[in-house]
């Protein structure tokens, strides 16, 4: 709720000494996810309204709105977290605004594809990297929130999952083809921000610093592992449950005409 504190019964933050340059880099771990959670809050926000227009059942569209208000608290408690750690977050949705503007009009595909790509598969990978964050995490405070969001998070992709196989019937032949080439763009997209950063490091052997590991910053062989775990195996054969072919749409995710991609990347992963 707006003025409600997002630290309320939270411990305090607590370090271990000697960690202040791994502290400053969690800082800016922390308010990063402030500007993830503040563009999933508008991702929610849309499909909100499009499934709304698409005339989806109420009951859907309240669940949908639900989520959307837990994303805007999420994105305050990861601002206030930044904010005890001294970072400054700075949100900017014009990823978001870029990413709509590029989306059919029509409700029903509209909301099939941002329902697709980022709840269902997006939250399902998301849940992965908070797992696997929480699971090397001790400090007090860290660990209170990635519970906290990883609770909803997890809520957040079984309902991805349930309103793709509700609504997914009543699109046209041509929608779904639309659909699968939404997939097979947004998979080669989610790949290289979200894993070849990591898989750069590994190449580069950069070193890690394994104080951030219980500040609830992946190292990068866990962000790897993590990243294939929730889309590879949890996410890409789950959408053949609505009738969506993931696992293609994955083989030809570089392979578009006039577009190039780097063909190594998680390769024999799946």
């Amino acid at each position: 709720m707006p003025g409600t504190d997002p630290l309320a019964g939270a411990p305090d933050f607590a370090a271990p000494a000697g960690t202040a340059h791994a502290v400053s880099i969690a800082a800016a771990a922390w308010a990063l996810r402030a500007a993830e959670e503040d563009r999933s809050e508008g991702v929610f926000a849309a499909i909100a309204t499009a499934t709304s227009l698409a005339g989806a059942d109420a009951a859907l569209v309240e669940s949908i709105s639900a989520a959307r208000a837990d994303e805007a608290r999420h994105r305050e408690l990861c601002a206030a977290i930044a904010q005890v750690l001294k970072a400054s977050p700075s949100l900017d949705r014009r990823p978001l605004a870029a990413r709509l503007a590029a989306l059919p009009e029509q409700p029903l595909s509209r909301a099939l594809a941002l329902l697709a790509v980022e709840v269902a598969v997006g939250e399902t990978v998301s849940c992965a990297l908070f797992r696997a964050g929480l699971d090397g995490a001790r400090e007090p405070l860290t660990r209170f929130a990635l519970e906290a969001i990883l609770r909803d998070e997890a809520r957040h992709a079984a309902l991805g999952w349930s309103a793709l196989a509700a609504l997914l019937p009543r699109s046209t032949v041509g929608g779904r083809a639309a659909l699968h080439e939404e997939l097979r763009q947004s998979l080669g997209l989610i790949e290289q921000t979200q894993a070849r950063p990591a898989l750069e490091r590994l190449e580069r052997g950069e070193p890690f610093d394994p104080a951030l590991v219980s500040l609830g910053v992946l190292a990068p062989e866990a962000r790897v592992e993590a990243f294939y775990d929730g889309l590879a195996r949890r996410a890409l054969p789950a959408l053949a449950a609505p009738g969506l072919d993931g696992s293609g749409a994955w083989r030809r995710r570089y392979t578009a005409e006039g577009q190039e991609g780097p063909e190594q990347v998680g390769q024999g992963v799946v």
